[in-house]
């Protein structure tokens, strides 16, 4: 089941974002997003187990973070996740835009399954645990059938 993300549901939340992340969003940040961004939350018998934000300015929209409990993932949830929060955007974006950590290849191969594809890349963006900094890939979905067309002179 799929519903927005609820101020009861934060530890839960957290708690996902602590054990798929190596730098995870604060406890105060997804207060911060559940005030301002699109949030679901994936549930399976009363439990979360994995939650979407995506942000929405004008006719595009930036998934931000998504993650599903590591003990659910490699099941479909991800697609149906990310699926959903999408068709629940009450403006539906011409485009979604994000960012995955270039050495993340299970994450790069879902969003491409997704038809998202690579538009550029964001160097030394993300923070490695050993210190140093990692290269972010920035990935966007055509989520309209003209989207070229708009654009043609």
């Amino acid at each position: 089941m799929f519903r927005a993300m609820l101020a009861e549901d934060l530890n839960a939340v957290h708690q996902i974002e602590q054990q798929v992340q190596t730098h995870p969003w604060s406890l105060k940040q997804f207060q911060q997003s559940l005030e301002s961004d699109q949030c679901t939350v994936l549930l399976q018998q009363q439990r979360v187990i994995g939650f979407c934000i995506l942000q929405t300015v004008l006719d595009e929209a930036n998934l931000l973070l998504m993650a599903i409990d590591p003990a659910f993932q490699g099941q479909g949830y991800g697609q149906q996740l990310l699926t959903q929060a999408l068709d629940a955007l009450p403006n539906h974006p011409i485009q979604v835009f994000l960012e995955v950590r270039e050495s993340n290849q299970a994450a790069i191969h879902f969003y491409q399954k997704l038809d998202f594809h690579q538009i550029d890349l964001r160097k030394n963006y993300y923070p490695l645990a050993q210190g140093g900094r990692e290269h972010a890939i920035i990935m966007v979905k055509s989520c309209c059938d003209d989207f070229h067309q708009l654009f043609k002179p």
